[in-house]
């Protein structure tokens, strides 16, 4: 089990955290493109090309972690457990990538000439298309943001992943990195400065609401493991009550406090609900500052409990060969 368990890298963390997040600049884009598309139109490309671009590199992190890449190319082909989480996710993965790529492509304003005489000669048609992928593209980048949770869970032997919370938790996570990220890319592009501050309240709202759900799960996962988790043996609540306590008063307490807790939560909360009270331009940059500390404790996040998960194991499995 530990020989399996050391396989578990930073490209792993890296996968998690690019995967929650492009799922999640997919989602918040297509429901932005939903409420004001024209004001928006750059926000929404860079979106959704970043997030392309995220679906790409964290399978690609992924593939190099796995000790055969030519095999693991074929999971998707898998017969023997097609319901495996396992496959079931590179099937999400491959459908996010190819729903996402066209998104982003019709998203961008400048194509070939051919397309450009496709487009003139039915008006409306590129619109229509568009608005169709990115529908149909909310259902592989939900499952996405699921799965970056699920493939810990379903991980044998590792007590502090085992609960149904931290699916949930990443699913939240990844969305409110999504939000923040768009909006960031709103006040880089300059569309931002053409909303009304109503919609910049709007955002904020949303923001604060994002990070208060975030909030709750991560608070009440962790409370969970200091009491045992799930686990039905002493060195399984053992190993839990490790990893939780390793994550708040150990050795990651520093990044746990200082990045995910002060800078992804309370930070982007104290900047969201101080933008309320300030000019358009002022509270766009506090909003845009705020989505670069959520997406840093977000990804802070996914390697302390990929990290705390598998360190604080080893202790439980020497505490079960002693009993």
């Amino acid at each position: 089990m530990i020989e399996l368990q050391t396989a578990w890298g930073w490209q792993v963390g890296l996968y998690l955290f690019l995967g929650g997040l492009g799922a999640g600049t997919f989602a918040a884009a297509t429901v932005l493109s939903l409420v004001r598309r024209k004001r928006h139109r750059r926000a929404l490309a860079v979106s959704y090309w970043v997030a392309v671009a995220c679906i790409a590199v964290g399978l690609l992190s992924l593939l190099a972690e796995v000790v055969r890449p030519d095999r693991a190319l074929l999971v998707w082909q898998s017969f023997s457990r097609p319901a495996s989480w396992m496959a079931l996710g590179a099937w999400g993965a491959l459908a996010a990538l190819v729903v996402f790529s066209i998104t982003a492509f019709l998203a961008t304003g400048k194509t070939s000439e051919v397309l450009s005489e496709v487009w003139e000669g039915h008006p409306g048609l590129r619109k229509r298309l568009r608005t169709a992928f990115s529908l149909v593209g909310l259902a592989p980048a939900l499952f996405v943001a699921l799965y970056t949770g699920m493939l810990l869970k379903e991980a044998q032997g590792v007590p502090f992943w085992d609960s149904w919370l931290l699916p949930c938790l990443f699913l939240a996570s990844a969305l409110g990195a999504g939000v923040n990220a768009v909006s960031a890319f709103a006040v880089i592009t300059g569309s931002a400065e053409k909303g009304s501050r109503r919609r910049r309240r709007l955002f904020a709202g949303i923001v604060i609401g994002a990070v208060t759900v975030e909030g709750a799960l991560l608070f009440v996962y962790v409370a969970t493991m200091l009491q045992g988790g799930s686990g039905a043996l002493t060195a399984q609540q053992f190993a839990a009550r490790a990893s939780a306590e390793l994550l708040l008063f150990g050795s990651c307490s520093a990044p746990f406090w200082g990045l995910v807790v002060a800078g992804g939560l309370v930070a982007p909360l104290a900047l969201s609900v101080s933008s309320f009270f300030l000019k358009s331009s002022a509270g766009w940059k506090l909003l845009a500052l705020g989505a670069l500390l959520t997406v840093a404790g977000d990804c802070t996040l996914r390697f302390l409990v990929l990290h705390v998960g598998m360190g604080a194991d080893y202790l439980g499995q020497a505490l079960l060969s002693i009993m």
